[in-house]
């Protein structure tokens, strides 16, 4: 029997601190199905954080997707789209950021089908 993947944010110092912080919980609930909040949602592109679970950790989205893209791990759907995907999140269209699976430890994009698609 081979062991569920451990997920963990590795993301680069220079990274916003709350944005980080706010982000390490929001992996880690990928971790653990007892968690209060509902975990992000891998894509084929990398994983899908609501706009909701940013919000309600503190973090205002348009900070973070800034943060994210300093740092080049903001994923957009197009070059010159907005930040912002719409993905199918537990059957209902969500609004959210997908952040790059480079710095998530345990993540395989190739496990994933797409999902998100860029907000029009």
């Amino acid at each position: 029997m081979t062991a569920a993947p451990t997920f963990k944010l590795n993301a680069p110092m220079r990274l916003n601190p709350a944005v980080r912080d706010a982000l390490a919980a929001i992996v880690s609930t990928l971790n653990g199905a007892r968690q209060r909040s509902r975990p992000p949602a891998p894509v084929a592109a990398g994983l899908f954080v609501p706009l909701a679970e940013l919000e309600r950790r503190g973090v205002q989205p348009a900070l973070a997707g800034r943060a994210l893209a300093d740092v080049g791990l903001l994923v957009h759907a197009g070059r010159d789209g907005p930040a912002t995907v719409t993905a199918d999140f537990r059957g209902e269209p969500t609004i959210g950021l997908v952040v790059a699976p480079a710095c998530i430890d345990g993540f395989d994009p190739a496990a994933f089908e797409p999902a998100a698609h860029e907000e029009p």
